[in-house]
């Protein structure tokens, strides 16, 4: 009888919120809202996603449409789609606070409802406009995902060392002048750890990076590095903590690491 009353109430919020509910090993729930075609997500691609975020003040109608719903949106916390500024990022790099755990495996142009349990994101703390003990709802449309990045293949015998540490290997030698402090340069790069970890990449987001020498907008591994290479060079360059972010913990990257950074120069002015 017990288990009768059991499948009849699951049996009861499945047809209420009209959508079949998942829940993952670490306790996220998730429904499927619109099904997608083509790739599907694995942890480690690089995807682009738009989502909004929403704290869950109250456990009923959770995988009913917000967006629609007035009384929600006063606990609306983002709208990637306001901006028209999509989030990109590794998949599994704990960027939407445990929500990835049910991004993966979503396809092109899918969309999920994600429920994530404040034990996994900010617990009896809470943080900012999130209230302590709250749960968070995401609504997240796969828009693209890439097989993961993966180092270039270089002959490690052409290493050469500068006096402050730096190593590097050019890859392809560019033409023209060496970029001095003052000159504006744009790239191309790949972050990585020793071990091989992709910790960032301008490529995979397609969006090369510019800055401008001498003005300590990046590490000083960068500053020197890039003051030995020309236009159209590729190189890698290999940093020691002293150059990076030294015993500082940034993101993914952990303290006193030495970081490998595959780097093309695609223009300077």
């Amino acid at each position: 009888m017990r288990k009768l009353l059991l499948f009849s109430l699951a049996l009861l919020l499945f047809v209420g919120c009209g959508k079949k509910v998942i829940t993952t090993k670490s306790g996220i729930r998730y429904s499927i809202d619109t099904v997608g075609h083509g790739n599907v997500a694995k942890e480690g691609d690089f995807v682009t996603v738009h989502y909004r975020l929403w704290v869950v003040k109250d456990s009923s109608k959770m995988f009913k449409d917000w967006v629609s719903d007035t009384t929600k949106k006063k606990d609306l916390l983002g709208d990637t789609r306001v901006t028209n500024q999509p989030a990109k990022f590794v998949l599994g790099a704990g960027v939407l606070l445990g929500a990835e755990d049910a991004v993966i495996g979503m396809q092109k142009g899918e969309t999920r409802s994600i429920i994530v349990p404040s034990s996994i994101t900010f617990g009896d703390k809470g943080y900012g406009p999130i209230p302590p003990k709250s749960n968070l709802k995401f609504v997240v449309t796969l828009l693209d995902t890439k097989e993961q990045l993966n180092m270039w293949n270089v002959d490690t015998t052409n290493i050469q060392a500068t006096p402050s540490g730096l190593k590097y290997i050019i890859i392809q030698k560019g033409t023209g002048a060496s970029p001095d402090s003052g000159n504006t340069v744009m790239v191309k790069y790949s972050g990585f750890l020793t071990n091989g970890k992709r910790f960032d990449s301008s490529v995979e987001r397609d969006e090369p990076f510019t800055f401008t020498l001498g003005m300590h907008q990046v590490i000083p591994g960068w500053e020197e590095g890039i003051k030995l290479v020309n236009k159209g060079s590729r190189v890698r360059f290999i940093i020691p903590p002293s150059l990076g972010f030294g015993n500082r913990k940034i993101g993914q990257i952990p303290a006193n690491s030495v970081l490998i950074f595959d780097v093309e120069l695609i223009d300077m002015r």
